[in-house]
């Protein structure tokens, strides 16, 4: 993989922010808008696409950590900005002219041409996978770090001959079968922590999955259920420590690689009682979103508060098809199209990240079977994946045209089969940069629009340019993505001349920005989210830049489809000048 790591100090000089406000679509009393740990939301019920702001009096200030910047006792991760670097934007400065700070106007999105400046976004797209990491193997290396830093590279590595296959996430399997007779060794949760570190360095995020079961069935590894719950006490502390290094979390533990079947060889699990001890310890009290491997799973949960913050890992993803294939549902545990775990996660997957894997590459020969990739992208939409693995059916084979995944490449994509089927897209994405219609093909559509693709719709700054002055300031965009952007954190900062951050607000709740009506697939109308917030302007003379930011917890920023300067993560939206 090839990695575009740009790390831009930003210095912090004045907190100036005051409150923001987005407009979302309501969500249906069953199911809250907002499934973050915190939302900015409104809470009275307005509309998409009506401006409001916020009395700076009675709203919440942001920390006053800046963007890039470790809030108050939270690890500090390498800044990772994503898009263009460092640039800055051409100014009238000298021309005697002065740029006043209110504005009103549309915003120019990216094209096809501009591909290259998605693949680095965070927490979405293809993600890596690395199979068989023994905790017991990690804390008998002496150089934990550098052993994790291997398995880590090895898993780049494979992707390095072909930009496009970046991934920002990785599966990562832990086995802890060598501690099936007791405790995690420290050594051993000591080991589990420097893998995560090592991995957040790198600016890759987790889907830890804990497991013991290495094969199907494997009654040797096999854990009782009372080792589950000690072992997921221990991890508790862990967890919390390095939460911000994880994407989703997968409630493994059971059955062969934590899949929840090939159980019970030795010992009977009750499968409600270690989810719930999952959810309760390790993904609620940290704000993470759970993963669980069906809705029959799911249901078992049914009636607990945190029910919504629970999304689904397919591990036996085949598209929408009913009935599996041949005479066998090919592991699907019944999640085929028109069934009713499927129709129930068409109601369910807007409010929490999406995961899957198609079957490894030589599986399908065997088996006389195949995938169909078009009917693949109808799964993606009506589940709205936000991650899917790169590993299975394309990087295991080796041959990487030849393998299933790898055979999208030939297959075209077009907005008119696209329109036909109800899949929302990004329009411009069909078009260079002179505006002509270019050929695109179903591999590059899934890579650019698994979880969020976010496009820039409006901007309007109201107020004057004096001096500490309040300025309100309302962007509207909209998801082209097949989910929402879960896990990150969006706002607004004005820049100075130096690109040095003199204020920030947070604002948004991106994890509520999605592409079509969250309770109701049919609704093929795209949503437009609109961002406001009331900030006040720099006491200083001088020309300032009004910038907009998206990022994730390890500091890693996302690029936006705004055809505008990127300075170290920030979308130079507006220059003007304070008089």
């Amino acid at each position: 993989m090839k990695k575009r790591l740009i790390a831009g100090a930003l210095c912090a000089v004045l907190l100036l922010a005051a409150g923001c406000r987005q407009e979302s679509p309501p969500a249906s009393s069953g199911t809250p808008a907002g499934s973050s740990a915190s939302s900015d939301a409104p809470a009275d019920g307005s509309t998409d696409g009506t401006a409001g702001f916020t009395d700076p009096a009675s709203s919440t200030l942001p920390d006053s950590s800046t963007p890039g910047s470790a809030a108050p006792g939270k690890t500090t991760w390498p800044k990772t900005p994503a898009g263009s670097g460092s640039v800055t934007t051409a100014t009238t400065a000298g021309t005697g002219k002065k740029t006043p700070v209110a504005v009103e106007k549309v915003l120019k999105p990216l094209t096809a041409s501009d591909d290259a400046q998605f693949w680095g976004n965070p927490d979405r797209g293809f993600r890596s996978n690395i199979s068989g990491v023994g905790v017991h193997t990690i804390a008998e290396q002496k150089d934990m770090a550098a052993y994790c830093k291997e398995l880590v590279m090895k898993a780049i590595g494979q992707n390095k001959n072909y930009p496009g296959d970046d991934t920002m996430v990785m599966q990562n399997y832990f086995y802890l079968y060598a501690y099936n007779n007791g405790d995690i060794s420290a050594r051993g949760l000591e080991g589990i922590k420097t893998f995560l570190r090592v991995q957040a360095e790198m600016g890759i995020k987790s889907q830890p999955r804990f497991c013991y079961m290495t094969s199907m069935p494997d009654p040797d590894h096999e854990a009782s259920q009372e080792t589950m719950l000690r072992h997921i006490d221990q991890l508790a502390p862990v967890i919390k420590e390095m939460k911000d290094t994880i994407q989703a979390f997968p409630i493994c533990f059971i059955g062969a690689w934590g899949e929840w079947h090939s159980d019970g060889l030795k010992y009977p699990i009750d499968k409600k009682v270690i989810c719930k001890a999952v959810m309760e310890k390790l993904v609620i009290p940290n704000g993470l979103y759970g993963l669980i491997r069906l809705p029959e799973y799911k249901n078992l949960m049914k009636g607990e508060t945190w029910y919504n913050r629970l999304g689904i890992e397919n591990d036996a993803v085949f598209g929408k098809v009913p009935y599996g294939y041949g005479n066998a549902d090919g592991g699907t545990g019944g999640l085929e199209d028109g069934t009713d775990q499927w129709l129930q996660l068409i109601k369910e997957a807007a409010y929490t990240p999406q995961d899957g894997e198609i079957y490894w590459n030589s599986w399908f020969p065997e088996n006389d079977a195949w995938v169909d990739g078009k009917r693949c992208v109808l799964q993606f939409s009506e589940h709205r994946f936000s991650t899917l693995s790169i590993m299975h059916s394309y990087l295991d084979w080796g041959r990487k045209e030849t393998s299933e995944i790898g055979k999208w490449k030939k297959i075209a994509m077009t907005e008119d089969w696209l329109k036909k089927n109800g899949v929302l897209y990004d329009a411009n994405w069909f078009k260079d940069k002179n505006g002509k219609v270019v050929s695109r093909n179903l591999f590059e559509f899934v890579r650019d629009h698994l979880g969020y693709r976010i496009v820039g719709q409006s901007l309007k700054i109201t107020g004057d340019s004096k001096p500490s002055a309040p300025i309100q300031v309302a962007m509207s965009l909209q998801n082209r993505g097949f989910a929402a952007a879960f896990n990150l954190e969006s706002g607004f900062a004005i820049l100075d001349s130096q690109n040095k951050v003199v204020s920030t607000v947070k604002c948004g709740n991106p994890a509520a920005w999605y592409n079509r009506n969250p309770d109701n697939y049919s609704d093929t109308k795209q949503l437009t989210h609109t961002l406001s917030a009331k900030m006040k302007l720099p006491g200083r003379a001088g020309r300032y830049k009004l910038a907009f930011y998206l990022k994730n917890s390890l500091n890693r920023y996302a690029r936006v489809s705004i055809d505008a300067a990127v300075v170290n993560g920030y979308h130079i939206l507006h220059e003007f000048d304070v008089a």
